[in-house]
């Protein structure tokens, strides 16, 4: 995602997100343009996407509880990374009506596709480690 970035996006890993009620720290933060530089937490009117990397003792947490989180925060996409039997399957949602997560799509371990958001780019899986 950082080598796919236009100038100004920036794809930050392990940086602090402020929902409410709380703090959350997902595996990557993408950070829209004049987003304020050199903090350790991130106002959610300045993320554009949120991505974790589900393992087996984070799993409840990365399909519920932080969605929910992300959502009622109002950060307008998410995507979920699960490391299946043949490769990394990722589930891209969207933020729709309600405070909630919609599904946009699922990408397997051999897709490769382009995605809109946030910015155009082109997804290889394949290419990613396993």
């Amino acid at each position: 995602m950082r080598q796919a970035a236009p100038t100004g996006w920036r794809v930050i890993r392990e940086i602090g997100v402020q929902v409410p009620d709380g703090n959350l720290i997902p595996d990557l933060t993408v950070l829209r343009p004049g987003a304020p530089r050199g903090r350790m937490w991130a106002e959610p009117a300045n993320i554009a996407l949120v991505l974790e990397v589900e393992s087996t003792g984070s799993r409840r947490h990365d399909r519920f509880t932080k969605p929910a989180l992300y959502a009622e925060a109002g950060i307008p996409h998410y995507w979920r990374v699960e490391r299946g039997d043949f490769g990394p399957v990722t589930y891209r949602y969207r933020l729709g009506k309600g405070d909630h997560y919609e599904l946009l799509g699922t990408i397997g371990p051999d897709d490769a596709v382009t995605v809109d958001e946030p910015w155009t780019m082109r997804l290889d899986p394949s290419a990613w480690p396993h």
